[in-house]
């Protein structure tokens, strides 16, 4: 029997967000109408995000966290707070295009090994925005930096759907029994890498990423992310994928990953046009030869704190 919208739970978590979810709510309001649930959970805004929440969708699950635990805890309080059988984690800085989850879960439906399913995302201008990647092997690495691309980690927006190696998290439809079996997001990424990480868990127990172009959002640039991190921002993202490769990838991948990003980004630094490009990529570039000690401190502190295992990994 095909899924219904009545079988979904959409999941969005909120920081400082009280400016994007108007534009998001009003979006979703034909999949609600149909029979979706709607879960929130706010990490300690201090914008009024969770009331405004209330307002718009009273009918809403709304989870108000006293401090701000990061995406991945956020996002595995949300699963928890539902028992439908299928999830869609949803950023709150998106507006989705009629039918586009319809689209995303009859697709989900027809790959029943896949565990996840991302979409086709768009610029506020219409243009395309990366949403699908793959995993980079320490030769991959090697051969990017001889190309004098941006760095280690690239992405793309095809316009056909297909199986790929990861989707970004902005749009990430999942079945329950998938994350079931990865034990939901991994609580040591606080923002950024997450879903990288799920992705990578899901093909190792042997299921498919799938990508629906069908299924079309706008997504307005990360603003959460923006606010948080500002001109950090590029440095965080960093740190996510250094977490994963530290996690998933081994010894040998973590240190390629730091070698050649550190020197990739070291010679960004020293080819920069102005100075705030050179300090970001000098920033960037020690984070990758330093092997980020601070972030492997608090991710150990995170992990430990919600009865995880420790950190490992050079």
């Amino acid at each position: 029997m095909a899924p219904t919208l009545a079988d979904l739970v959409i999941v969005v978590v909120t920081w400082q967000s009280a400016a994007e979810v108007s534009a998001l709510f009003a979006s979703l309001a034909p999949t609600l109408a149909a029979g979706a649930e709607l879960v929130v959970v706010d990490n300690a805004s201090t914008d009024d995000t969770a009331n405004l929440v209330r307002r718009l969708a009273p009918a809403a699950v709304v989870i108000a966290n006293a401090a701000n635990r990061g995406f991945a805890a956020a996002a595995n309080q949300g699963l928890a707070a539902s028992t439908r059988p299928f999830v869609l984690f949803l950023n709150p800085d998106c507006v989705v295009a009629p039918d586009a989850i319809a689209h995303a879960l009859a697709y989900l439906a027809g790959l029943p090994t896949a565990g996840v399913v991302g979409c086709r995302t768009l610029n506020a201008d219409g243009t395309a925005q990366p949403t699908v990647d793959r995993f980079h092997g320490v030769r991959g690495l090697i051969v990017e930096a001889l190309r004098g691309g941006r760095g280690p980690v690239r992405g793309s927006a095809p316009a056909t759907s297909g199986v790929v190696d990861w989707v970004y998290g902005s749009f990430l439809l999942a079945r329950r029994t998938a994350l079931a079996a990865v034990a939901g997001f991994d609580e040591a990424y606080e923002m950024y890498g997450e879903d990288l990480d799920l992705c990578h868990r899901l093909r190792a127990a042997g299921l498919r990423v799938g990508y629906c172009a069908e299924a079309t959002i706008v997504h307005h640039g990360n603003r959460s992310g923006a606010q948080r991190y500002g001109a950090d921002r590029d440095v965080a993202v960093l740190a996510g994928t250094l977490r994963f490769f530290r996690r998933r990838r081994g010894r040998l991948a973590t240190l390629a990953f730091r070698a050649v990003g550190g020197a990739s980004f070291a010679v960004k630094a020293w080819r920069a046009d102005d100075a705030a490009t050179a300090r970001r990529y000098a920033a960037m570039a020690r984070l990758c030869l330093s092997g980020d000690p601070g972030g492997r401190r608090a991710d150990d502190a995170r992990l430990r704190a919600s009865g995880g295992p420790g950190i490992e990994g050079p």
